[in-house]
């Protein structure tokens, strides 16, 4: 299994993530689990839309392309992902316009691993967690999350963020399982005060 490194190369735009992403920010993959360091945090739009590309990176995936887009077409934040061994550029800094405040805050959410029915191949245990403020994922220092499970969560997120309509499954659900059979990993979902 290869570690990466996926960190903010160039920010062409105006970043809406609040805050905004900034060249320099970065967070590792090491044996499946995502690390991000101390004051640290990644954007969950560009997290998404990165786990695809890090899962082919992490098993060995060769290609001349280290730099990926973010989905925002306001922010074209540019990721540059090197593996172990590679040499990455050093980040064109791109000063963005000052952050603009949301008109209604988005809800401050948890996942809390609650349980794992198997046996984890990453090593999840019972109060492995990560926090979402706004559009940023933290994880506690010298913790990682496991990358699959991460991606299991996060399409749900935005939308337990705001509030839900009577008769939506994610108003009155908050669990979720991770995809891999053998751990049976279940993840809860709960808003911060």
């Amino acid at each position: 299994m290869v570690e990466l490194r996926v960190a903010v190369r160039e920010v062409r735009g105006h970043c809406t993530a609040c805050p905004a992403v900034k060249p320099g920010d970065y967070f590792e993959v090491r044996d499946d689990l995502l690390f991000i360091p101390e004051e640290g945090y990644v954007c969950i739009w560009a997290l998404q839309s990165l786990l695809p590309i890090i899962a082919a990176k992490a098993f060995g995936w060769e290609t001349e392309d280290r730099l990926f887009q973010c989905p925002d077409p306001k922010g074209k934040v540019l990721f540059e992902i090197v593996g172990e061994g590679e040499e990455g550029q050093a980040p064109d800094f791109v000063v963005s316009p000052p952050e603009e405040e949301p008109e209604e805050p988005l809800q401050d959410l948890q996942v809390t691993v609650e349980r794992v029915r198997g046996k984890c191949a990453s090593g999840m245990a019972r109060g492995d967690r990560f926090l979402l403020r706004s559009g940023r994922i933290t994880i506690p220092e010298g913790k990682g999350f496991c990358r699959f499970a991460l991606q299991a969560v996060l399409p749900l997120l935005p939308a337990k963020q705001r509030p839900l309509v009577e008769g939506d499954w994610l108003k009155d659900d908050s669990l979720v399982i991770c995809p891999d059979p053998a751990g049976n990993v279940i993840m809860r979902i709960e808003a911060l005060e």
